[in-house]
């Protein structure tokens, strides 16, 4: 044969080799053929799904992307469907794909999951299984329909892979807890079928998979290294695989061929069974693999007759479940519901009988229908603080309780039509329902209140509030009218009963009781069950406290909640995080319910249908019109507070006026024109009310408290209630402008008349000079004057409300507690107890009459229309008689001993005054004055001026700040003012010292709880400590004493512990560190003279008086003294003054004429204003010295004592020149004498230096801080200053070697370089921060910490990623157009090597091998431990994380039996490494388990991106 017939020879045979191959894979791609040889591996990873041909295995397709953490994939081919598990989003999902098309992602579960693990599908009747090794169980659903069912969730431990075999009825899951095995059930959860069919020779049983054709199951084992095989009934066990594995997870069969996917080398590898092996690596992945099928059709085929669940669906209503017992399958309920009596096919729709848990943030529920008790969370929304729940069952809503959200809301059981019903001004906590009068009963131990309202909402009473303490728990009996609450005051714990309307109370248990929390009633038996918290036990006795005896007392922690259902006894444990229940009979049969479950609070039990009894208040409300209480003996009509029960005792109805009283403790409604419908307002926390008005219009209550020393407000319902006025003296008498929005009042204690807004701004005092204990007072808006009466004098005075002008009205009247005035008769009436009387004379004074006499102590007085009404003191009695001549006097209530104050809130239209409209113009106060018109002026807040327009105020220029230890108070000396008062600041504690800021007036405190240095806005108007506040330094142990450079704007301060002098700059707080620090140098009290610029300090180390340049320089001694007690500078004159030895001294800024000022005491507190110097020390009053007549004794200070600091506050030297910094910057020190610039903190103290190997922070910082040397320059901010990526010169680039150093290139760095900001071609990565050149690997010496560039995996063998991503193409001809080209190609080579057969040339060098050990896999990246910083030090028990409210050291679920993972490191230590960062940040593939959750911890914290379901891996 001539070689041109050879060569067109072998073309035909090459071409019809390439026309088979294209109809081969023509027919494949059809469907009409299939490549046993060559499968396609369906696989997932952390972020995606693909799928890979093995034929093909350079081209991977990703089908399903965007995974937030990817776990088990599988297949259901004859519908054309892919579904997978994610387990960070908790979901799992399904997608049709049938290799040209990819359809959208379908939720088929979305709740209930945790970290489903494996899913597998039965492909006969469509649905999934699933294992789920977080919640314990292992469940079904169908896929269309969405039915769902636990199959299993008792002795399931860390349950892994699961596999089902339809054609048996079997499914087969691995479990790596506590005791590893393999087990075997029937698909249909039958528990008689379930078997533990592997327990021995197994560590980490992980994937599974089964051979159909020769009932054969496979599995993998990562710990012991091998896959080993047996059959169904777990016998005939053999070895298939028994090397070179190194972490195995999933496992598939296919064809006689083993697959499985690897996290260690990051691969898919396969073994040939026929053959026995070898292990070949198919791809390597990044990121790693986690599970893996091979999907083929042959893997799932149908059988070609009918089989169970075919038809019908078996004849089920909802389930189909295939079983290895005849017949074949069996009929199941969704989880919750249960078959239908007398059924076996058909399933009630929903659960019958429930328990509703509440968990703060969440609100479950749970069919006590099924055995498995699986919650499923309601779809609830904005839950903060849900504590306890409730159902209605006759409309079947559930109501709860949230304590934070401060409301009572209600939804369907379906989590539907959620609404706010209450919104509560206290904290509700526990609530019950009374179905049949359609009532919501709640405890509040805020008010220390038990509430009720219609289950709209509406109606609102409080029906009991008196001695309750601690209210929690509250149950009802609505059939027989009672109510039983537990108290669990510590001082008085009880439990008590009363009727349903409040009437009827008993005391029930009070002995032998600590936390007495949940309590549940058996109407039935009548028997009361509560749970006490402290005792841990549950009791019982009769509902009328006998037969009390102990139920249960094991193994209870902390018992909150209580139910009743049945035969059965339902709590739940705090602590524990359970929910057991016992029989109610015995306390036997314990049984746990749910476990490890977080948050868990009340709990109520019901079922669906049951009897709720019956009475009159069931039908038509009872006829009342607002609220009907059933009680023992009838049932009652009551009214919300506000309204009254009209004649017919069932219509409620507004008054148009009634009477409001005040005795010690408590505020009361009295009704004037309904008996009977007299009510007390829920107020807490009163201590004994001394004075008392209304504003009608404003629908509100004042009222002072000589206890609290306040005057506080709320609504006339008793609601709202709120503090408006502090640091009162002892208030006895209050009355309202109702036109100019002020309120008066008498201050006996200060002897002071003094006036505000009615929210408590603009404070002034009126009259302080000329009275004798004041005491009622009454106003006159529209003839602007005041009357009040004097029980010094025992006279009645008035004056213009502007306080000028007083005088005498009427004289000799007695000790007048009360006055009221008739507007209309121009009279004013009063009450006196010496003699007892009731009198009233003309507002002119003229025509004084006695209208009763015979009275025992008429205290207090109201006028209403034309009757008196009193009461009286001694007897308890408030009486009526006619305002006229006394006669028709009647008694109308009784039992108000002491009673204090008697007003009368009336519907009447009062007369308005100019200071009506808009105030009159005024900024501030607009009060109303006697005379022509205006008859108004406008005043300012005390201390404040008045401007020439004479309607706005200007803050005052110079005064004398003082604080005690939660007040801050003024003193102004100036004509026309009273000198002291209060600055309206609300919550200040434990105040150390202060200062002030006149420029943004600020008041800056050294907060000795919070060990800070804060400040806040002060005004006329009031301001919260808490709220309004900022922090302006924070961290100081030992804060000791501060000073403010106002010019300057820093500030200054010292500690007890760093015995430095610190600064920082005022306005943005972006320059701080030390000015002064020495040997032996202990600063403590600090003086700042501000034109002067001199900071002066006492030394207690040194024993000192200091001076020193604002920036610390030219440091002068001033005086010799030890032990200084207060120091401050006077302004004015420049002397210095300190108090020591109880003596105070003085001396001048240039050290001379030093000399003691006065003697005679300790003084802790000095200041100088006006020529006096101010000094107060303990208890004592603040006292003052003139500093002319050095002679005079020192005077006290009326009404000023106990202060902790004083301040003068010198007028603001707009035009000096270090004014807001002047030309030298903002810098705390860089402004000094005359303007000149000083060094600011850059001469202060010398740096403190770091160890070898560390890097210096901020030299300048109170307390410095050094980080390792490698942090700097490594792309990672560490310092809180960024001095570390500052100034990094050649490393700005991010090449910064390891030891410090910077280079050009990587291969210069003979440790490595930091490559966290910049990625580095050709480098090999250690960890998430440092890279290695390719000389370092494998030199023998360990780079790594983890020793990974010295590891067999990377020195072994180096090869690059396979696995190239891509869309799949399935074009048969662009197939065919490849074969073609590559046998063109074969061809080709085949002509050329028979040329070079024939040619005699020499043989090529030969390339270096592509398998070259500079090329790392990146299965030689090895993963090491997430970097940590040193943990700082905690006290003694602390956790290092948040736990929830029950006690987390008790329950600690280790795992006995952990999976290793890629993130562990090789030997176990954890490096001293900074914060850990997130694996996103750091573009590395995520580990394969995601971290623990602290056994305790309430809220789930974000998972790490990771397959499996393990929680985090010990250190091996």
């Amino acid at each position: 044969m001539t070689k041109r017939r050879r060569i067109l020879h072998a073309d035909k045979i090459i071409q019809n080799v390439m026309n088979v191959f294209c109809l081969l894979m023509f027919l494949q791609l059809r469907g009409y053929y299939s490549v046993v040889s060559n499968p396609i591996l369906l696989y997932s990873t952390a972020s995606d799904i693909r799928v890979a041909n093995t034929s093909k295995l350079s081209k991977v397709n990703t089908i399903v992307k965007g995974l937030e953490q990817g776990s088990a994939v599988d297949f259901l081919h004859s519908k054309d469907l892919i579904c997978w598990s994610d387990q960070t989003a908790e979901l799992i999902q399904c997608m049709s794909y049938n290799e040209t098309h990819v359809g959208e992602k379908v939720r088929i579960v979305s709740e209930g999951l945790i970290t489903p693990t494996g899913i597998a599908i039965d492909w006969y009747t469509d649905k999934i299984y699933w294992t789920d090794g977080e919640t314990n169980k292992i469940e079904v659903i169908s896929i269309k329909q969405k039915y769902r069912k636990v199959l299993f969730w008792s002795e399931v431990d860390l349950a892994r892979a699961i596999a089902v075999v339809p054609k048996e009825g079997l499914m087969f899951w691995t479990d790596w807890g506590e005791v590893p095995k393999i087990e075997r059930a029937g698909m249909n959860g039958d528990p008689t079928t379930r078997k533990i069919i592997v327990k021995e020779n197994i560590f980490w049983p992980n994937g599974i998979t089964i051979d159909y054709d020769k009932n054969l199951i496979y599995w993998v084992d990562a710990k012991l290294h091998f896959v080993d095989v047996i059959d169904f009934n777990g016998e005939k066990r053999k070895s298939v695989v028994k090397e070179d594995l190194v972490y195995p997870y999933a496992l598939a069969f296919y064809n006689n061929k083993l697959y499985w996917t690897d996290w260690k080398t990051w691969s898919i590898h396969t073994w040939d069974i026929s053959t026995n092996g070898p292990m070949k690596e198919l791809i390597k992945s990044d990121p790693v693999p986690v599970d893996l099928k091979v999907y083929d059709g042959s893997r799932q085929l149908m059988p070609t007759g009918d089989y169970p669940c075919k038809v019908n669906n078996g004849g089920c209503s909802h389930l189909c479940l295939l079983s290895p017992k005849p017949p074949g399958y069996q009929c199941a309920c969704p989880t919750g519901s249960k078959l239908k009596e007398n059924s076996n096919t058909t399933c009630y729709n929903s659960p019958q009988s429930l328990l509703i848990v509440a968990q703060r943030s969440a609100i479950s529920k749970i069919s006590l229908d099924s055995p498995d008790f699986t919650p499923y969370t309601l779809p609830l929304k904005d839950l903060k603080r849900a504590l306890t729940v409730d159902f209605d069952p006759k409309n079947e809503y559930i109501y709860w309780a949230d304590s934070s959200a401060k409301t009572i809301s209600r939804a369907r059981l379906d989590g539907s039509e959620q609404t706010v019903v209450i919104h509560s001004t206290g904290v509700p906590d526990s609530i019950a329902i009374d179905p049949l009068a359609r009532n919501i009963y709640w405890t509040d131990p805020a008010t220390d209140t038990i509430n009720v309202a219609r289950l709209d909402g509406s109606s609102r009473k409080v029906i009991i509030h008196n001695e309750l303490l601690d209210p929690r728990a509250i149950a009802l009996h609505p059939t027989a009218g009672w109510m039983f609450w537990s108290d669990w005051n510590e001082k008085k714990p009880k439990i008590e009963r009363a009727n349903l309307d409040g009437s009827g109370r008993m005391l029930l248990v009070s002995e032998k009781l600590a936390w007495p929390n949940g309590i549940a009633l058996d109407t039935v038996n009548n028997k009361l069950y509560w749970g006490d918290a402290r005792t841990h036990k549950i009791e019982v006795c009769n509902m009328d406290g006998t037969e009390r005896r102990e139920l249960h007392n094991s193994e209870i922690l902390h018992i909150f909640g209580l139910t009743l259902l049945g035969e059965h006894l339902y709590w739940t444990d705090m602590q524990k995080r359970t929910l057991d229940r016992i029989n109610k009979n015995t306390g036997l049969e314990r049984q746990p319910v749910v476990e490890q479950m977080a948050n868990m609070m009340g709990v109520k039990a019901f079922r669906l249908g049951d009897s709720y009894g019956w009475n009159q208040c069931a039908e038509n409300n009872g006829g009342c019109s607002h609220l009907c209480f059933n009680t023992p003996e009838h049932y009652v009509c009551t009214c919300p507070l506000g309204l009254e029960l009209g004649k017919d005792k069932k219509t409620c109805v507004e008054p148009d006026a009634f009477l409001v009283y005040s005795r010690k403790n408590v505020i009361g409604h009295i009704s004037i024109e309904n008996e009977g419908n007299d009510a007390v307002l829920p107020l807490k926390d009163l201590k004994e009310v001394s004075a008392l008005a209304v504003h009608v219009s404003g629908s509100k209550l004042y009222w002072s408290d000589s206890k609290t020393k306040t005057i506080n407000r709320c609504s006339i319902n008793g609601s709202n209630m709120e503090k408006v006025l502090e640091w009162m003296g002892l208030v006895e008498g209050l009355a309202i402008d109702w036109s100019a929005q002020n309120i008066y009042w008498t201050d006996t204690a200060t002897q002071r008349i003094e006036v505000a807004r009615l929210d408590g701004s603009s404070r002034r005092a009126l009259i302080w000079q000329g009275l004798k204990k004041p005491k009622s007072i009454v106003l006159d808006p529209k003839r602007g004057f005041m009357y009040w009466s004097e029980l010094g004098s025992k006279s009645i005075k008035r004056a213009g409300m502007d306080g000028s002008s007083p005088t005498i009205l009427i004289e000799q009247v007695g000790k007048v507690h009360s006055l009221a005035i008739d507007y209309e008769k121009r009279a004013i009436y009063w009450a006196a107890l010496d003699p007892p009387a009731i009198e009233f004379a003309y507002l002119n004074g003229t025509g004084r009459k006695i209208l009763v006499n015979n009275v025992s102590m008429p205290y207090t007085l109201a006028l209403h229309n034309d009757k008196i009404y009193w009461g009286d003191w001694n007897i308890g009695t408030v009486e009526s008689a006619s305002k006229s001549d006394g006669g028709s006097r009647k008694v109308i209530h009784s039992g108000v001993e002491y009673i204090s104050e008697l007003k009368v809130f009336g519907r009447w239209r009062a007369a308005t005054t100019q200071c009506g409209a808009d105030n009159g113009g005024c900024a501030h106060l607009c009060l109303a004055a006697p005379g022509a018109a205006p008859a108004y002026r406008c005043a300012c807040p005390a201390h404040y001026r008045l401007a020439r327009d004479n309607l706005t105020c200007a803050e005052p220029e110079e005064f004398l700040l003082f604080a005690q230890k939660n007040a801050i108070g003024r003193i102004v000396v100036a004509n026309g003012e009273c000198n002291d008062a209060y600055i309206p600041l609300t919550g200040l504690k434990n105040v150390k010292t202060i200062d002030y800021d006149p420029l943004n007036k600020h008041l800056y405190w050294m907060d000795e709880d919070s060990h800070s240095i804060r400040r806040v806005p002060i005004s006329y108007s009031v301001t919260s400590a808490v709220t309004d506040a900022t922090t302006v330094v924070t961290g100081l142990t030992r804060p000791f004493h501060m000073v403010l450079d106002v010019l300057g704007r820093a500030l200054y301060w010292t500690c007890a512990d760093t015995d430095s002098i610190n600064a920082t700059s005022i306005d943005n707080n972006s320059s701080s560190g030390v000015i002064l620090r020495g040997d032996n140098m202990m600063p403590r009290h600090l003086a700042f003279h501000q034109t002067k610029r001199y900071l002066i300090w006492n030394d207690a180390g040194l024993g000192v008086i200091m001076r020193a340049n604002v920036d610390g320089t030219s440091r002068t001694e001033l005086a010799r003294a030890s032990n200084a007690t207060a120091l401050t500078v006077d302004q004015t004159t420049g002397t210095v003054y300190w108090a020591v030895n109880r003596q105070i001294h003085a001396v001048d800024l240039d050290a001379s004429n030093k000399r003691v000022v006065w003697q005679g005491g300790w003084a802790g507190t000095l200041a100088t204003y006006g020529g006096w110097v101010y000094f107060s020390g303990g208890e004592r009053a603040l006292m003052r010295v003139a500093l002319h007549r050095r002679e005079a004794p020192a005077a006290p200070v009326a009404h000023v004592a106990r202060l902790v600091a004083a301040r003068h506050v010198p007028r603001l030297e707009r035009a000096h020149p270090c004014f807001l910094g002047g030309a030298c910057g903002g810098a705390p020190g860089a402004c000094g004498a005359g303007g000149a610039c000083g060094c600011a903190l850059g001469c202060g103290a010398a740096p403190r230096a770091c160890a070898p190997h560390r890097f210096l922070c901020d030299a300048a910082a109170p307390e410095p801080r050094c980080i390792p040397l490698h942090w700097k320059c490594d792309g990672q901010k560490d310092c809180e200053n960024g001095a570390d990526e500052s100034e990094c010169g050649a490393c700005v680039a991010g090449l910064r070697c390891a030891d410090g150093s910077c280079a050009a290139a990587l291969g210069a760095c003979d440790s490595g370089a930091y490559c966290e900001r910049a990625p580095l071609p050709d480098a090999f990565r250690c960890d998430e921060r440092l890279c290695l050149a390719a000389r370092l690997l494998c030199d023998g010496r360990q780079h790594c910490e983890d020793g990974s560039d010295e590891a067999v995996a990377t020195c072994g063998y180096a090869q690059k990623d396979q696995v190239v991503s891509g869309a799949r193409q399935s074009n048969a001809f662009v197939v065919c157009g490849a074969i073609v080209g590559a046998a063109g190609g074969l061809g080709a080579a085949w002509a050329a090597l028979r040329r070079w057969r024939r040619a005699a040339r020499p043989p090529a060098p030969r390339r270096a091998s592509p398998l070259s050990p500079l090329r790392v896999p990146p299965a030689a990246r090895a993963l090491v431990a997430t970097k940590r910083e040193p943990e700082r030090a905690r006290p003694l028990g602390a956790s290092t994380t948040d736990t929830s409210e029950s006690s987390c050291a008790r329950y600690p679920r280790p795992t006995a039996n952990p999976p290793p993972s890629p993130a562990t490191g090789s030997d176990g230590a954890a490096p001293r490494r900074r914060a850990y960062r997130h694996y996103r940040a750091s573009n590395r593939p995520p580990p394969p388990t995601p971290a623990s959750t602290d056994a305790c911890e309430s809220e789930p914290e974000p998972a790490a991106r990771a397959p499996p379901p393990s929680p985090a891996p010990l250190l091996y």
